[in-house]
């Protein structure tokens, strides 16, 4: 089982920044789970705090739950249960916090139709997520939530023990909640969100989940590029929400309404069966510092492609590709991609056509397993945009940046030319609209 080391340090405001870049999308069109429906209108929060033991550890839980009364305002204690059976999702909080100071990310989703147990883990440290305490006594957690809707709690009845448990959490709770994945695995998972988390370990057999990640690529304190790896690791269904230019607290809660939105959307989808859910899930991502990335299987062609028009793909002459022509990273649309040479200078230049003059779209696909890669876009000699081709997270993860251009009627040559000595990303082609 391998482990990755990282520091744990203070974390400032997030800094939310950077261009808007959608990614890939696959959606899995054989979606026949019959699940309940999921709630329109949010409810108001009950909370119920419960005692219980793992062996000789006390794992205190606070059990927040859809609740009887007005929607808004804090969890009301021991309020009655809504009337309805609500799937469970478990939310492990992070290093030196509580769920009382989590609940920007608790109350949504209990007000959302979830029943959520949150242990209280205010005295435990990343050292026991690396053990396995902490994964352990999430699943005791899970089991003993389960165990309420049998007995005589006012939870009974109300728990949907059929739909699988959902996991979530952020920072040392998302390193618990990947834990659960990989080195400490719990079958009954079948939904997880981590937020800014580490990789934990190789993903278990024994766990089918649906994964979204949700990372600032700036965070300090666990780094960006662990969590790509880890989210590289796992098969499909997952997607990854990328805040560009923030720090280790850009997923959090109401201050981010981008990470609310879609992890709603994603429990509803994946815990209550809800196909628009998931088909908003890309514009739930969408904003002025977002890279929205998923693969949910590959029998839906995806739902935010590049914009439509005519595809010029980098490898195909009268393309012109200073470098390579390669075939070695999965993913790539055509034959292969353009790797070009890392030097100032050495570019990618597609020929492409207009119907008429005016400004078209270009979608520019590419991946990029390293650093930032700065390129000036073009067209027909003139410099008209510089261009920030952020990393991917691996040379297999392709996305595709939107750009604008003036274009001629007829013939156009479109040119990337890299900035810095370490040239282009890998190029898979222009769409251009």
């Amino acid at each position: 089982m391998r482990r990755r080391t990282f520091l744990m340090s203070a974390a400032g405001a997030a800094t939310l920044g950077g261009l808007s870049l959608l990614g890939t999308w696959q959606a899995n069109a054989t979606e026949t789970r019959p699940l309940r429906t999921a709630p329109t209108t949010p409810f108001a929060v009950g909370v119920r705090q419960y005692n219980w033991m793992r062996g000789s550890r006390q794992v205190t839980t606070m059990v927040y739950y859809p609740a009887t009364g007005s929607a808004g305002g804090r969890p009301i204690t021991n309020a009655p249960v809504a009337p309805g059976v609500f799937p469970v999702c478990e939310y492990t909080h992070g290093s030196g916090a509580s769920p009382n100071g989590a609940l920007d990310h608790i109350r949504p989703l209990a007000a959302a139709g979830f029943i959520v147990p949150a242990p209280v883990f205010t005295s435990a440290s990343i050292g026991d997520t690396y053990n396995g305490n902490l994964p352990r006594d999430v699943s005791e957690v899970i089991t003993r939530t389960l165990a309420l809707n049998t007995g005589s709690d006012p939870l009974a009845g109300h728990i949907d023990t059929a739909a699988g448990v959902g996991v979530s959490g952020y920072s040392m709770g998302g390193m618990t909640t990947h834990a659960l994945l990989t080195a400490f695995p719990d079958s009954r998972i079948t939904v997880a969100v981590p937020m800014a988390c580490v990789d934990m370990g190789n993903p278990s057999s024994t766990v089918k989940a649906k994964v979204l990640f949700m990372h600032g690529d700036r965070d300090p304190v666990c780094q960006y590029s662990s969590a790509r790896q880890a989210y590289a690791e796992l098969p499909p269904a997952k997607a990854f929400l990328t805040f560009i230019g923030a720090d280790h607290t850009a997923t959090w809660g109401n201050t981010n309404a981008v990470a609310v939105r879609t992890w709603l959307d994603w429990m509803r989808w994946t815990m209550y069966g809800d196909l628009a859910a998931r088909d908003r899930l890309p514009s739930d991502a969408a904003g002025s510092n977002t890279r929205w990335e998923a693969n949910l299987g590959p029998t839906q062609p995806p739902t935010t492609p590049p914009p439509a028009g005519q595809r010029y793909e980098a490898e195909t002459p009268p393309a012109v590709c200073q470098g390579t022509i390669d075939s070695n990273h999965a993913g790539f649309s055509g034959s292969g991609f353009c790797n070009g040479t890392n030097a100032v200078g050495a570019y990618s230049q597609l020929t492409v056509n207009a119907a008429a003059a005016g400004t078209a779209t270009l979608g520019v696909r590419f991946a990029n397993g390293g650093g930032a890669r700065p390129a000036n876009l073009v067209v027909n000699g003139s410099t008209v945009a510089t261009v920030s081709f952020e990393s991917t997270g691996a040379w297999t993860g392709w996305s595709t940046k939107t750009l604008t251009a003036v274009m001629n009627a007829g013939s156009n040559t479109v040119r990337l030319v890299p900035t810095t000595a370490a040239g282009l990303p890998n190029i898979d082609f222009i769409q251009v609209g």
